[in-house]
């Protein structure tokens, strides 16, 4: 009688009762799918119906429990055979019944704004529970994500020091990140970083609140809006959740550096009647850094010779003893640069005392040691949210977090490099002559240090119910209305940069006053609080009153800040005959975006060896509205166990470029259980981000070597006579050495930019043997189209378009310096509207979760990515990015392996496995160009852990032990890498790594 008393409360929960807590409504509105599952099986661990690997079915709610926030009450029971409640169930028909129930589960997953009844989508859907995002030793979301998608490559993290900000990205199918669109339940989140950012920074989201992440790879411009051209992660949170559990996770390296550690804490509470929820995190989490001098393939700079085919020492020309051109010394005045033989050669080096001539690459500086490989940072996090039913048919819930990330990157001391002239009446110049080609590396100023203060606040506010039942037509309705409001405020600041005025003022004329005290300027003009400087002096010879007198600590600041208010409605419209329905949902949505950074007075205004930086504000708004209609008109037939059709579309206006219509149609056919065939067409946009049309321009020495430089680096070169002939074009003489390795890039707006648009393609089968309980197969073919690129062509880009292709617009781009012999002075690197990229691929996933008798759980999942296409348009010409370097690192292959086993009695343990497959650099990073090239070899790295779980009284206490990186395998070297001879977003920079977690749930 028991059972079938829980049989007649299920059927009246189907009927119209509590809908159960499903996937994708923690808190979220119905940007996702309500689905009935027409089949089940155990790919993830929990009960999901024809799922992409590491989909989860979400936990069913008790009898009584009020509807999820967001979720649509379930559709009534399919007409079927009565049941009798009075009557005798045997189990075969008990087993039935509870499968009619399953079939009959709401279920909501990223990708759509109206329900479906089916958990295999028309897209490619990854879904990564709390369990896979807890196996390994990273404590960052942002980790996890870029270890854990084999679709993500080519992100910011902490591994990126030169041009870093703190922040970690994620970026799909390495399209860029500001074409990934990241959702917190459903719902936009304000960018992070510095100020005017274009994505999204997941250190802000802690992972203690996060139940899972749904990954969409699928264009869903019609769904979501501009950005979600390479697909869409939307942050799942913990809600409902009753309880408390304290974490704490701390890792070190083998080397004893990089220590971390996580601590967190999150508590929920339910009320006595279940109309009222809240849940409460805090967190803190502390990174040390690791210096590129404590590990073998970092500790030196290196170039490589295409010609003998073999890697050399390279470094810097800027030295502490210095190196100077004596080609260079204007010894009457006249500003032309006169010969100076000093040493018997072009460059030398020492001081007065002695100099000789410069030695390549014996005298090249290494500024590998003083600099971080991994950058330290510190975070804590408070988050809440919660749920209370104020009324039968309507309930107000809130979302409020707020997070600070303190954060660093630390360069090499500043190098002089011709950044003013050299007197010739400075009392410690004995050239004769005012120097105008000298560069020297300022160690007695120490480091260069970018320290950065982020903090970002995020609330929503808002309502959510149903249509009342007397309505006919939308009965089944749900709607919601919200306020979203986020704004992330940074402080940034910067030493060991130069104040040029007063460096310019310590190595001009210079004087001994009557009192024996280096003085500035001249006996009838002296320069007050002026410290002379001897910079031609060796290592060592600057004093520090001079460098303090020319140094200075920078001082910016920025903003991010988003406004939106969202309405939606979705529901079923009809139930068809053959147990199919209509659904549709409806939407709009009115959203402000504003940004800007405003950097320190002496860079902002010019003043700084950084070069100058002009600040950068701006802000649009955008009002859209939207439609999304579902059809299954066929279900349970033979040859056609499912078939459903989906429309969107999106219409939008921004204040910036104007209107247009963005839309997608997708399908999904089962002809029998355990097959399913899939495809959508979809297309997309995005809009121009502030800082792409208002920022201000900015400038910064990157890794580059003039084309025109028969030495770069002190490495001979011969110039191709196609070269050869555009460098005399540009004034260049001929055989010119300039030693160049540091290319100054001046970035820059355009107010001017439109939208680009994309077309993005999928098709794909899923396979779920039902002899194979637990097996599941999925393989998608994806294309993406993108037209009207909204991007900067990179240096090598220019470089290749000008020398190689003699392309009259690209030569305009690049600027030199005819006092300095036409050596390079900066490339003009502005955004616009360029031409596009074509990028194209197969997404193949392989998942098995079953349960053995006596042995336990074992769980597997396999996810890898094979490339077709990675094209870039720069406009006039099409730049093959697949299996080279030139466009970023784009090997064919990406693949990531998790197994996860656990025992009936607490011990578990398993194995995560990331692979990125080969490729190949280019002299210049110019394939394209057909330059002589190298391969970089495969690289894979495994993790391995163990843990056991212990309950108790006091509740739940797990402790887990690891080792990632288990091999110690270091990551393969990129000579023409933009940031140093290695990838910082591929590979495992920190080696072999000990970790150890313990949580203990009350």
């Amino acid at each position: 009688m028991m059972r079938i008393a829980a049989v007649v409360c299920s059927l009246t929960l189907m009927a119209g009762g509590a809908a159960p807590a499903t996937a994708g409504t923690e808190s979220g509105p119905p940007r996702s799918l309500r689905m009935r599952s027409p089949a089940t099986s155990r790919v993830s661990g929990r009960s999901v119906a024809q799922a992409a690997p590491a989909t989860p079915q979400p936990a069913t709610a008790d009898p009584g429990t009020p509807p999820a926030p967001g979720v649509a009450e379930p559709p009534a029971a399919a007409p079927g055979p009565a049941v009798d409640p009075a009557a005798a169930l045997s189990d075969d028909e008990f087993a039935r019944l509870a499968d009619q129930q399953t079939k009959e589960e709401v279920i909501f997953v990223t990708g759509s704004t109206i329900g479906r009844r089916s958990l295999t989508t028309p897209a490619p859907l990854t879904i990564l529970d709390r369990e896979l995002l807890t196996t390994g030793g990273p404590a960052s979301l942002g980790d996890i994500l870029q270890q854990q998608l084999a679709s993500q490559s080519n992100a910011a993290n902490a591994q990126q020091n030169l041009g870093g900000d703190g922040t970690t990205r994620i970026n799909l199918r390495g399209l860029g990140i500001s074409r990934t669109l990241t959702l917190i339940n459903g719902r936009r989140v304000v960018p992070g970083g510095r100020g005017a950012n274009v994505a999204v920074d997941l250190n802000t989201i802690p992972l203690a609140i996060v139940e899972r992440v749904e990954v969409l790879k699928d264009g869903a411009s019609a769904v979501y809006g501009s950005d979600a051209i390479g697909g869409v992660v939307n942050v799942i949170t913990r809600s409902d959740y009753e309880g408390s559990e304290a974490t704490v996770l701390t890792s070190e390296t083998q080397r004893g550096d990089g220590l971390a550690y996580d601590a967190s804490f999150v508590t929920g509470y339910n009320s006595a009647n279940k109309r009222s929820n809240i849940v409460f995190s805090v967190g803190l989490q502390d990174q040390h850094p690791i210096f590129a001098g404590d590990r073998a393939f970092s500790l030196n700079d290196m170039t490589y010779d295409y010609v003998h085919k073999m890697p050399v020492m390279a470094g810097s020309t800027a030295t502490p003893n210095g190196r100077i051109n004596t080609k260079a010394i204007d010894t009457n005045g006249d500003g032309i640069p006169d010969p100076v033989d000093l040493c018997g050669a072009q460059y030398c080096t020492g001081s007065s005392a002695g100099y000789r001539a410069f030695s390549t690459p014996g005298d090249l500086y290494n500024y590998q040691p003083s600099e971080y490989l991994y950058t330290p940072s510190s975070h804590y996090h408070v988050y809440s949210a919660g749920t209370h039913k104020i009324a039968p048919a309507i309930s107000a819930f809130y979302e409020a977090s707020y997070s600070d990330t303190s954060a660093a990157q630390q360069l090499a001391p500043e190098s002089f490099v011709n950044t003013v002239p050299i007197s010739k009446d400075s009392m410690y110049n004995p050239t004769g002559g005012t120097v105008l080609g000298y560069q020297r590396r300022l160690v007695e100023f120490g480091p260069r240090v970018t320290s950065e203060d982020l903090g970002q606040f995020r609330a929503v506010a808002g309502f959510k119910g149903s249509v009342p039942d007397d309505v006919d037509l939308l009965k089944n309705f749900k709607w919601e209305l919200s306020y979203n409001y986020g704004r992330g405020s940074s402080e940034v600041e910067s030493t060991g940069a130069l104040v040029k005025s007063r460096l310019a003022a310590a190595l001009g004329p210079s004087f001994m006053s009557a009192a024996g005290v280096p003085t500035c300027g001249t006996s009838t003009r002296p320069i007050a609080g002026c410290v002379p400087m001897n910079i031609l002096g060796p290592a060592g010879s600057i004093d520090p009153a001079a460098a303090s007198y020319v140094t200075f600590t920078g001082v910016g600041s920025g903003y991010n800040e988003q406004q939106t208010v969202l309405a939606t409605a979705h529901g079923r419209l009809v139930t068809l005959p053959n147990d199919g329905d209509i659904s549709l949902a409806v939407g709009g949505d009115f959203r402000t975006e504003s940004g800007g950074f405003t950097p320190d007075p002496v860079t902002a205004g010019g003043d700084s060896s950084l070069s100058a930086i002009a600040p950068t504000a701006g802000s649009y708004k955008v009002a859209e509205g939207f439609g999304e209609l579902s059809l299954v008109p066929v279900t349970g037939r033979p040859a056609a166990e499912w078939v459903e059709l989906d429309l969107a579309a999106r219409a939008f206006r921004y204040s910036t470029f104007g209107s247009g219509v963005t839309w997608k149609a997708g399908g999904l056919y089962r002809p029998i259980n355990g097959l399913g065939l899939r495809g959508s067409y979809a297309t997309a946009f995005r809009a121009p981000a502030i800082s792409e049309l208002y920022q201000g321009t900015s400038a910064s020495f990157l890794p580059g070597f003039d084309p025109c430089d028969t030495r770069p680096a002190g490495t001979p070169v011969t110039l191709a006579p196609a070269v050869a002939a555009e460098c005399a074009r540009e004034g260049v003489p001929a055989n010119s050495a300039f030693g160049s390795s540091l290319t100054l890039q001046q970035a820059r707006s355009n107010p001017d930019l439109h939208a680009e648009t994309a077309k993005v393609l999928t098709t794909g089968i899923v396979i779920e043997p039902p002899q194979l309980k637990g097996l599941s197969l999925t393989a998608d073919y994806w294309r993406v189209d993108i037209d009207d690129a909204i991007q900067r062509l990179s240096m090598n880009v220019v470089f290749a378009n000008c020398y190689t292709r003699h392309i009259l617009s690209a030569c305009d781009q690049v600027h030199r310096n005819p006092l300095a012999g036409g050596a390079l002075a900066y490339i003009d690197l502005p955004m616009a509207n360029i031409g596009g990229a074509l990028d194209s691929g197969l997404d193949l996933a392989l998942a098995y979760d079953h349960k053995f008798t006596g042995a336990g759980r074992f769980r597997a999942q396999i996810e890898s990515q094979y490339l077709f296409k990675a094209d870039l348009d720069d406009g006039s010409h099409a730049l093959h990015g697949l299996g080279n370097a030139d466009l970023g690192p784009s090997p064919q292959i990406r693949g990531n392996l998790v197994t996860l086993w656990q025992h009936p009695s607490g011990i578990g343990g398993g194995v995560n496995v990331r692979y990125v497959g080969t490729y190949k650099e280019c002299d210049q990073n110019n394939c394209n160009g057909g330059a002589a090239s190298r391969d970089i070899g495969a690289w894979y790295k495994a993790d391995l852990f163990g843990s056991y779980a212990l309950r108790s009284g006091a509740g739940t206490t797990s402790v887990t032990l690891g080792v990632n990186n288990v091999l110690d395998r270091q990551p393969p070297a990129i000579y023409g890498a933009a940031l140093g001879d290695y990838d910082t977003t591929g590979y495992d920079f920190r080696g072999r790594t000990f970790y150890a977690r313990m949580s203990q749930q009350f």
